[in-house]
């Protein structure tokens, strides 16, 4: 079974496992469109069905993307954008068929975070995954958090969909 985390947005990420084993951590892939940045249509599609024609994959595909919503004090443009790109992550699933849910975040960071204090994903997760090699910034060389919270995000709906919450 495959399984696919998305953090929406344009910081975000996704995330893909093989059954329980992490297969690939990709930064949301962003393209500059005129003076802004957006998330790089051609790009996702290509992701993300590339993962319908995964080989040996007798199981299927199953996405679980965050589901977020505005907060006091966003612009109403960024919010319009941050929309935009939330929509194209659930129309592109939907059109390649490919099921998905949406994951409330107060609902996985309860099951994933839990006895942990706020702000902690990275921690959580590269206790979860001490092995993997978590995408950075090319400046900074920070780890990107979008990718972190995708992983968590995947693990949860794995889970889930297991029965072992």
């Amino acid at each position: 079974m495959i399984y696919i985390g998305v953090d929406p947005g344009k910081t975000g990420g996704i995330a893909v496992f093989k059954d329980a084993v992490v297969a690939e951590l990709i930064p949301m892939p962003i393209a500059k469109a005129g003076k802004k940045m957006e998330i790089d249509e051609k790009l996702l599609v290509q992701k993300f069905s590339s993962y319908v024609l995964w080989p040996r994959c007798p199981n299927g595909v199953r996405a679980y993307v965050e589901l977020v919503g505005a907060r006091p004090g966003q612009g109403v443009t960024s919010m319009f954008s941050f929309g935009t790109g939330w929509g194209l992550v659930r129309g592109m699933l939907a059109a390649l068929m490919i099921p998905y849910e949406l994951v409330r975040p107060q609902a996985w960071k309860k099951v994933m975070m839990a006895g942990q204090p706020k702000g902690s994903e990275y921690h959580v997760a590269s206790r979860l995954w001490p092995k993997i090699e978590w995408p950075r910034t090319p400046k900074s060389k920070q780890v990107l958090d979008g990718v972190v919270d995708a992983a968590l995000i995947c693990e949860y709906g794995r889970r889930c969909h297991l029965g072992e919450k």
